[in-house]
């Protein structure tokens, strides 16, 4: 793992942000566009302590120009950042900068999303929606919302771990200990 105050140091971060990752490629299916829309229809988006970071690649085409469309409209030019492609250190530098992550679906063909796995392993508070495989994780270690979710969910949820440090505390922890318990190698193996 990486440190977080060094992490915030090398990436430009300042140890006061809040800070709200979705790490992966930008395609439609993540509904990156659904999470953009959320954030600058929130708060945060206003509030130049937080920052949105989508730490992944475009997909380029129509689907990613409407992201940058979307991005040029915002409240604050830094407010939302696209890393585009980043090396396992610096992905595991995000990781450890975010104070959550938003990783959303909405098809599945029974995969597991490694980047849960991963951001659970960090104890990093994370918001799904209960779409396929993201459905079967239990309640008290991410933030499920519905499949079909709406944009008020999607915020309050945003906001209440940005405004509740001791709920991402709980939930980091709750994080850490199912990714011991049930993911661990050596009990996977036996």
């Amino acid at each position: 793992r990486a440190d977080r105050d060094e992490s915030r140091h090398f990436l430009g971060i300042s140890p006061d942000s809040f800070v709200v990752c979705s790490f992966g490629f930008l395609q439609s299916f993540k509904l990156c566009h659904r999470l953009l829309q959320a954030w600058l229809n929130s708060p945060q988006a206003k509030d130049e302590r937080c920052h949105l970071i989508f730490v992944g690649e475009t997909s380029g085409g129509p689907y990613g120009e409407s992201l940058l469309e979307l991005i040029k409209a915002a409240p604050r030019k830094d407010g939302v950042r696209l890393t585009g492609w980043v090396s396992q250190d610096q992905f595991r530098m995000y990781l450890a900068a975010a104070d959550c992550a938003v990783q959303l679906r909405t098809s599945s063909r029974g995969e597991t999303s490694r980047v849960v796995l991963d951001t659970l392993y960090h104890g990093l508070p994370t918001i799904v929606n209960a779409n396929g495989s993201m459905s079967e994780y239990p309640d008290d270690v991410l933030i499920k919302l519905d499949d079909n979710f709406d944009e008020a969910e999607l915020i309050a949820s945003l906001e209440r771990l940005r405004h509740d440090e001791s709920h991402r505390a709980r939930l980091g922890v709750a994080a850490r200990s199912y990714i011991s318990d049930k993911h661990a190698p050596m009990k996977i193996g036996r």
